[in-house]
């Protein structure tokens, strides 16, 4: 009875998705020999351990073929990797959780990764509520993580290890209305400060809001700036989203679809969750999503816009089927 009651204690839930990603532009129209098509095959588990009334152990394991190769490599590793792994209590309306967790801070825009660290919400589930963060994050998965690399390999000494404090605090006076407020400290020296020439630390403050007219639409919009560097390309970033709807994985047939308009500077937009566009890029995205069968779903993004920087125009395409069970 005893063994019975442990197993029953654990579930697993997890998915099988395949992604496709076409990138394009004036940037690659002259260097053709860098455009590349993405084809990924990722599989994750993810259980759940109950361990008293109070407390539960999370988990994610992740691993990924890169079909276009038939092979693993440096981007899609076979090999089971740990992405996350924390201890999570809840105590009434405060939730503690401990270890390799996830972060997501207002609209996604900043962060939407796995950081290391510890965080405290208060009152959850409330019409008011706060979280407090503080921990590491490895640059290496930012959207800096492609110049950290040629930095390391060019034989710079850059750790990507940076120290990182966040406060998220978030209102819901009704079922139409959201607001959202982020405030980010993040401190790195050999190459936030040292190469990409900003201070150590940077501090991120933002604003965000979504409102719901009907049940079915929603629009949402916010602005997130880096108060330490003085360079409008990078320091700061917004987001408008018009949104319908949205697929449903137990609903067959459910759909939604979204048109937006997002700046992303990279001093800001470090690790944003968008799929379609990066840190670093301007201009629109849109798409939808779509369940062809319980558990079921696709999706499909089209980002139509700016490489920052260089100023030069980018397109790219992202599709992607997942199989949740």
């Amino acid at each position: 009875a005893n063994l019975e009651d442990r197993i029953d204690n654990v579930k697993w839930t997890g998915e099988l998705r395949y992604t496709y990603q076409k990138i394009g532009g004036d940037y690659f129209d002259s260097h053709p020999d860098e455009r590349t098509n993405d084809h990924e095959l990722l599989f994750r588990l993810e259980p759940e351990a109950t361990v008293n009334d109070h407390w539960k152990v999370k988990a994610r394991l992740d691993a990924a073929w890169n079909l276009s190769e038939d092979k693993s490599d440096e981007d899609h590793d076979s090999k089971v990797s740990l992405k996350r792994a924390y201890a999570e209590g809840t105590y009434g309306t405060t939730v503690i959780d401990a270890g390799k967790l996830p972060v997501f801070t207002e609209q996604g825009v900043l962060i939407d990764d796995d950081l290391s660290g510890v965080a405290v919400t208060f009152g959850a589930e409330q019409p008011f509520s706060g979280t407090i963060f503080a921990g590491r994050y490895n640059l290496e998965n930012s959207g800096w993580g492609g110049e950290l690399k040629e930095a390391q390999e060019a034989g710079i000494n850059a750790s990507g290890r940076a120290d990182v404090q966040m406060v998220n605090l978030n209102w819901n006076p009704s079922e139409k209305f959201h607001v959202g407020a982020d405030y980010v400290r993040m401190k790195n020296t050999d190459f936030v400060r040292d190469l990409a020439g900003l201070a150590a630390p940077c501090n991120i403050w933002g604003l965000g809001m979504t409102w719901r007219p009907e049940s079915t639409v929603a629009l949402s919009g916010g602005y997130w700036k880096n108060t330490t560097p003085d360079n409008s390309d990078t320091d700061r970033a917004w987001n408008v989203q018009l949104s319908y709807k949205g697929a449903e994985q137990e609903n067959m047939h459910s759909f939604g679809l979204f048109v937006a308009y997002r700046r992303l500077g990279t001093a800001v937009a470090f690790a944003p969750t968008f799929d379609a566009i990066e840190s670093g890029e301007k201009g629109w995205e849109v798409g939808g999503d779509y369940t062809f069968a319980k558990n079921v779903v696709g999706t499909l993004k089209y980002f139509n816009g700016r490489n920052i920087a260089l100023d030069a125009k980018l397109d790219r395409f992202y599709g992607s089927l997942e199989y949740f069970f």
